[in-house]
């Protein structure tokens, strides 16, 4: 009985010593996997661009190096990613005189990367800069009267006449008035990394800038590789030869789940349908309405863009404050659009619908609303055309319907619209003139979303056009990278301070 309670004891004693190692050998496991999950600093990823003519990110034309530059000069102030405004270079400002005048004070210590202070004067010379030279920023100065400069942290800006988003448009560079040529050996930026080195048509080396006012990134170097075009940046990127890349269209198992994360962001590009408003049938509110009802639009967004991109009613980004998600719209409703075609009394319905022959997402997007009219007793001849065929049919107004697109502008101001395509699509009206007019005099920001619901509520209520999808872009980053990216159009490597490696 003595030895059969000493073996007992025995192996409790064995399971428990056992038991404590496990223990103890869970707990460093997890410790270490919290450790590698843990941003560290350190460690070099190479990036790229396509090739260009001018190093000046005043004068670059070159949309990659756009973005690129954005990791060495910083601006006034830039869009976050809801695409609204909010302070870089600014610690405070005050907008007064019903929009024409702007008080700024630069927050304190930042300097160039050579060590020289950043001042006021910096940003007047660069808005004259601006004012002077032929660059893709030069529309954001073209209300700006004068700057008045009060100290070295402080400075006036005064507006030709009032504009509500006076202040969107001070997202272009600072560049330092102490630099006379800027080029590969004289990339003296503010921004969170500095040049240390430069090879024409090889490569521009960047390091960690230790001044940094803001946050300081974990990633030590970053390698900007210049290659001749888009197809090399994407082949360089599937090489593994660089780590992070945008991709305008991410094909089904083009970049596997086990080598890269894809980050999908809201896009620029509006798909809609354009109405004729010449059309004795596109004139009819009610048989607007039963148009919007009847395109499925949600069918478009998941089967045809894979739930790549989002449905709003007005081209304006979904997520930024401007944009009342609550309002309702157009859901796919047959029963509904049956009601409104019955309304208007028209029989032997047959629209033209224009379309793209090379676009051929929208080729699919047309047989689509093809179907959905049949629903209602409506016939579409699709009339499949180049672009100089679409052009010469918008003109001549010979058609009922068009799939066409917008590139949503930058500045969140959506007067664009009836700028551009209003004699395209024949579409007149005095309310929405005065909504606009009154959008873009707002004084405040309260004052400016109220303007902004009404244009929304006003074009839900009279459909100038319908609205199909926003597409969403995409960046694709190598697997090692970890951290959040907060990519918008305006910068892909917006929130790239957060990126950190791992390493196997």
């Amino acid at each position: 009985m003595k030895s059969v309670k000493f073996i007992v004891l025995l192996i409790l004693s064995i399971s428990l010593l056992f038991g404590c190692a496990s223990v103890e050998n869970e707990q460093e496991n997890i410790q270490q996997i919290n450790e590698e999950k843990s941003p560290k600093k350190g460690g070099s990823i190479n990036i790229s661009v396509t090739r260009f003519d001018n190093l000046n990110p005043l004068l670059n034309n070159d949309k990659s190096l756009d973005h690129a530059l954005k990791l060495i000069y910083d601006s006034l102030f830039t869009l976050d990613e809801n695409y609204n405004i909010v302070p870089k270079l600014v610690n405070g400002y005050e907008l007064s005189n019903y929009n024409t005048k702007l008080n700024i004070t630069l927050k304190d210590n930042i300097k160039w990367h050579d060590g020289a202070n950043l001042t006021s004067e910096d940003v007047k010379f660069t808005i004259e800069f601006l004012k002077k030279n032929n660059s893709p920023y030069s529309f954001m100065v073209e209300n700006i009267q004068n700057v008045n400069i009060i100290d070295n942290k402080n400075l006036e800006i005064i507006f030709t006449k009032p504009y509500a988003f006076a202040v969107e448009n001070l997202i272009f560079p600072i560049i330092p008035r102490h630099i006379e040529i800027v080029d590969g050996n004289s990339l003296i930026g503010n921004g969170m990394y500095k040049v240390a080195g430069y090879e024409k048509r090889r490569y521009i080396k960047l390091i960690r800038n230790e001044d940094y006012y803001s946050k300081k990134p974990y990633i030590d170097e970053i390698n900007i590789l210049i290659v001749p075009d888009t197809e090399s940046q994407e082949n360089m990127l599937l090489s593994f030869e660089t780590h992070i890349n945008k991709a305008d269209e991410v094909i089904s198992g083009k970049f596997p789940s086990s080598t890269f994360n894809i980050h999908d962001y809201t896009g620029r590009d509006y798909e809609f349908l354009a109405l004729n408003f010449n059309s004795e049938y596109i004139k009819d509110i009610n048989f607007r309405k039963a148009l919007a009802y009847s395109i499925n639009k949600n069918k478009i967004l998941n089967d045809i863009y894979l739930n790549k991109g989002k449905m709003v009613s007005l081209p304006i980004y979904p997520e930024s404050k401007y944009y009342d998600k609550a309002m309702s719209d157009y859901d796919y409703d047959i029963d509904k659009a049956r009601e409104y075609i019955k309304i208007t009394e028209f029989e032997d319905i047959n629209l033209k619908l224009l379309v793209n022959k090379k676009e051929t997402t929208r080729l699919k997007i047309a047989y689509v609303i093809k179907e959905s009219l049949k629903q209602i007793g409506v016939e579409v001849e699709i009339i499949e055309v180049d672009e100089e065929g679409i052009n010469h049919m918008i003109n001549s107004g010979n058609y009922d319907l068009a799939l066409l697109g917008w590139t949503l502008p930058t500045i969140p101001d959506v007067s664009f619209m009836f700028q551009g395509r209003e004699s395209l699509i024949n579409y007149s009206d005095e309310k929405i003139n005065e909504l606009l007019s009154n959008l873009r005099q707002s004084t405040t920001e309260q004052e400016k979303i109220k303007n902004y619901r009404q244009v929304q509520k006003h074009v839900k209520d009279n459909i100038p056009y319908i609205g199909l999808v926003l597409k969403d872009s995409h960046v694709v980053l190598n697997k090692n990278i970890k951290g959040n990216l907060n990519s918008t159009h305006f910068n892909i490597y917006n929130g790239i301070e957060n990126l950190y490696l791992i390493t196997d």
